[in-house]
């Protein structure tokens, strides 16, 4: 009888010695102690069951035990996550603040998946935030840094750094999604990269609650499989200029019959970052949004045109990669300055075409008037002038009309009067007016201003959605909604992948 009650006591003791163990019950029998806590109670369980239970009831305590061993060895492990789970912040030490909003910048926030706080760090998709909690205060005229911060992180395509273009996704909508003392704890934190940090409380220049804020979190417009998409990016030779981890690729540079194989942005952690209206939209208009560094531009400066990939840009100077027909390639920096001006025919969409200074004559005035363009109409422009703007009407200008005759003559002076629909025009050439007879032009030119140009464009073909068929785009979307730095690690080649419709 008492080896029984010995038995039924020590199976008892072992199952709620565990399950007490588990739960992280305070220890037993003398808590404020910590004496005797239930590892123990559920060691000398098991070596009793052990030793007066049958054979049965031992494999059984031995199974438990060993299940215990595995979650005494995993509570032993500190704890490896980032993650962090913000309920309030100590605003009694800034610093343990700065310190969660660096988690979460390297972490759940992404932010240096494509931001660098270190100069000598590789270049970035985005602006190097090295000193930013100082410099923010001179990035935008009456804001100072904490409110160019806030509003550079609630809304940043309201501020762009010259060179970048509008890729940095709103952090508090999904798929980023972060919580407003998560935004707080990185704005701590950016304003402590050489600058001072500032506690005040700020409401959100946003609605939480509105709909825009779902319309991101939707899922994409296509659906599709992406395993079949993982072999549409190889077939369709995505792969040739975008590096994905665990995706065999060429080197960029390598020729190939069909296109320019040039450095793309590195897709490993698009999804992470960005939703899938923005992948969307890079497929099917590549030139909407363009990842600094990655731009491809054509400028004349000093006489000489150089192409190639436009690197970096300030508000002073531009750095271009050009490739020489041997192959290799070279970095010029072009001061804006150097820029020469191009003739302009049409004023329409000026900026839309690169142009970002203008030089015209208006109408009823001599001399011309030439600035930085500020903002365009259809109708007008406006220009910055000194330290003032001017706005001019884009049809009330002097006309410059370059004219070459049968005779090969070249003559250029404003219009005075008429048009190349009359029998003759009207033509002031260097300050003397000359009758020019219409049908005595073999070639004419108008130009209606000049100007500065800078267009950057994809070097992603425009036409290579209208390539692959619905099916092959739904999949390769489906594919790059994968690419959250955890996917693709298995290895494909072009061999792997079947044909496709962008073949």
């Amino acid at each position: 009888m008492s080896k029984t009650v010995v038995k039924v006591a020590s199976l008892i003791l072992m199952v709620v010695s565990f399950i007490a163990y588990i739960a992280g019950v305070s220890a037993f029998p003398i808590a404020s102690e910590n004496l005797l806590p239930w590892s123990v109670w559920f060691i000398i369980s098991v070596v009793v069951n052990i030793i007066v239970w049958s054979s049965v009831m031992k494999l059984l305590t031995f199974s438990l035990a060993v299940i215990w061993f595995y979650a005494f060895v995993a509570g032993l492990v500190p704890e490896s996550s980032t993650a962090i789970n913000l309920t309030s912040l100590d605003w009694s030490d800034p610093e343990s603040v700065a310190e969660q909003g660096a988690a979460i910048f390297n972490g759940k926030g992404q932010c240096s998946a494509c931001h660098t706080v270190d100069p000598s760090a590789p270049k970035g998709r985005c602006p190097d935030l090295t000193d930013i909690g100082a410099n923010a205060a001179n990035r935008q005229p009456g804001l100072d840094a904490k409110t160019y911060l806030i509003e550079s992180l609630y809304e940043p395509a309201n501020y762009l750094v010259p060179g970048y273009g509008k890729i940095m996704p709103e952090i508090w909508k999904a798929p980023i999604a972060l919580s407003k003392l998560e935004i707080e704890a990185v704005i701590a934190y950016l304003q402590s990269q050489g600058g001072e940090i500032d506690p005040t409380p700020y409401d959100e220049p946003i609605d939480r609650a509105d709909p825009g804020t779902v319309a991101a979190a939707l899922p994409p417009l296509l659906t599709g499989d992406p395993a079949l998409g993982k072999k549409v990016f190889v077939s369709a030779a995505c792969i040739s200029c975008h590096a994905v981890k665990g995706i065999e690729s060429p080197a960029a540079g390598e020729g190939s019959q069909d296109f320019e194989v040039v450095t793309a942005p590195d897709l490993s952690e698009i999804a992470a970052f960005n939703d899938m209206r923005y992948l969307e939209e890079s497929i099917l208009k590549p030139g909407a949004q363009i990842v600094s560094g990655y731009g491809a531009v054509t400028v004349k400066a000093n006489g000489a045109t150089f192409q190639g990939t436009l690197v970096s840009q300030d508000t002073e100077q531009i750095v271009v990669r050009t490739k020489k027909a041997s192959g290799e390639e070279e970095e010029h920096t072009i001061l804006l300055t150097e820029l020469d001006e191009e003739p302009i025919e049409e004023l329409a969409n000026l900026k839309a075409n690169g142009y970002f200074t203008l030089t015209l004559t208006p109408a009823d005035a001599d001399a011309s008037v030439s600035g930085e363009i500020v903002e365009e109409t259809e109708d007008s422009v406006t220009l910055k002038v000194g330290d003032g703007t001017q706005t001019l009407s884009k049809t009330d200008v002097k006309t410059l009309l370059t004219i070459v005759n049968f005779d090969g003559d070249e003559i250029v002076g404003s219009v005075v009067s008429g048009t190349l629909d009359d029998d003759e025009l009207v033509l002031n050439v260097d300050g003397s007016e000359e009758v020019i007879d219409t049908f005595d032009i073999e070639d004419s030119v108008f130009t209606r201003a000049f100007g500065k140009k800078l267009l950057v464009t994809s070097p992603m073909p425009e036409n290579f959605p209208l390539l692959l068929s619905v099916s092959d785009l739904s999949n390769l979307l489906a594919f790059l909604s994968t690419l959250t730095g955890a996917a693709a690690t298995a290895e494909a080649t072009p061999a792997d992948a079947t044909e496709t419709s962008a073949e």
